[in-house]
């Protein structure tokens, strides 16, 4: 079994909070994660409320559904009974312990409309995505580099560039011929593990049927489930670019306010990511429009009809499918290093950066290339992020090559093999 390495925070908040809530779409590995708490003897029971009559139990009477639990106990996909955080909260000020509770959900719960109860200072969160490639890797723990580029160290481009090369002399490398596999399958546990095509093909479809016949007419019994899937479709087909909501919803056939409702359902259920832009102080006139991303890119490829690694090679979704990896990969180490803001930076003139993190002052724009060779050319976006944000800005670059390079102006170049 591959470990998940945000099991350890899990574990540590257990010790620290009354309640945890495990977020993420379905099939990330959630209930698993929940599972293996009871096997290891942290948690003390599993129920899930995809089982029928523990799901009408706790519909018909959630106050006395959580009585009949006195250890600690997991309870998955808690979206289907909402109101279960209100009893969860009564539960819990009445005896305010540690570890009582381990909540999963497909969906966002909290922001549901009607619900009341946050859970605010009972309960810890964490999202879960699907594996991360230091966990495809089996490496012990998480990757460091989110912590590594705000370190003292990134105080100094040179002794940064000392870091990677030490850190990162030993992993494997990752150029475009072995991204394009990993960009295909994605992040879901049983397509990445199984590395078959024709499985992936199937298994997409079949989840995508799930999805939208079971958690979108839980959430909405009045939507039209045939227009929501033609929108989700044509959502990922703009993945990693900006969203322009007005040809989505004429694309679609749907008006607008449909349209951002929609994607709000594909929000509100960890399937699309929004990346708001970043807003500097400073006379360039910005880009104002959030961008989209796909949760995985090995979904974003199977609806863009490719059916296997290589048919990814000249294909005109490729960049924009390979940012979503990046995207995605970046997400799973942001986690482990809270109080990071994230965006991306656009200028009306064109200049770009793919993603922009930062803590307190300090920025890191961070620009993603396929290529395996990089020059001054491919600095311009990160070179006119900084002139915007400011002398506490940094610029990286991350690419396929396999050596860390040190441009002038505070920007590295690392190879992509460093977010192991």
């Amino acid at each position: 079994m591959i470990k998940r390495h945000i099991t350890t925070l899990v574990k540590q908040s257990l010790k620290d909070f009354p309640a945890i809530l495990l977020n993420g779409a379905r099939q990330t590995g959630k209930s698993t994660l929940a599972k293996q708490l009871v096997q290891d003897g942290i948690l003390d029971t599993y129920v899930t409320l995809d089982d029928l009559a523990t799901l009408e139990a706790a519909r018909e009477d959630p106050d006395g559904f959580l009585l009949q639990f006195q250890g600690s106990t997991a309870i998955d996909e808690v979206q289907r009974v909402p109101d279960l955080l209100r009893a969860l909260k009564k539960q819990i000020d009445a005896k305010r312990e540690p570890g009582r509770f381990l909540l999963t959900g497909s969906a966002n719960v909290l922001s549901y409309p009607g619900i009341r109860e946050s859970l605010a200072g009972r309960m810890d969160i964490f999202p879960l995505e699907g594996l991360s490639l230091g966990e495809l890797f089996q490496q012990k723990s998480h990757s460091s580099f989110i912590d590594d580029i705000f370190s003292d160290k990134s105080k100094s481009i040179p002794l940064l560039a000392d870091h990677f090369r030490k850190k990162c002399q030993k992993h494997p490398l990752l150029n475009r011929e072995i991204l394009k596999d990993f960009v295909f399958y994605g992040g879901f546990p049983e397509v990445v593990l199984k590395q078959q095509s024709a499985f992936r093909s199937r298994w997409f479809a079949a989840y995508q049927t799930a999805y939208i016949e079971r958690d979108i007419r839980d959430l909405s019994r009045v939507m039209d489930v045939a227009l929501f899937a033609k929108l989700f479709r044509l959502a990922g087909l703009r993945t990693g670019n900006l969203l322009n909501i007005k040809n989505l919803a004429m694309d679609a056939g749907i008006d607008q306010r449909t349209a951002s409702r929609y994607l709000e359902m594909l929000s509100l259920t960890f399937q699309m990511h929004e990346l708001m832009p970043w807003h500097a102080n400073s006379s360039k006139r910005l880009v104002k429009t959030p961008k989209i991303y796909l949760n995985d890119s090995g979904f974003a490829s199977f609806l863009a009809g490719i059916d296997s690694p290589a048919h990814l090679t000249g294909h005109t979704m490729l960049g924009a499918i390979a940012e979503t990896w990046v995207w995605a990969e970046l997400r799973k180490l942001l986690i482990y290093t809270p109080n990071i803001q994230t965006g991306f930076y656009r200028s009306h003139l064109g200049k770009e950066v793919d993603f922009v993190l930062c803590k307190g002052q300090q920025c890191r724009g961070i620009e993603f290339k396929r290529a395996e060779s990089v020059t001054t050319k491919d600095l311009a976006g990160l070179l006119d992020l900084q002139e915007a944000l400011g002398k506490n800005t940094q610029g990286i670059l991350l690419y396929t090559g396999d050596q860390v390079v040190v441009f002038p102006h505070n920007i590295i170049a690392l190879p992509l093999k460093c977010l192991l």
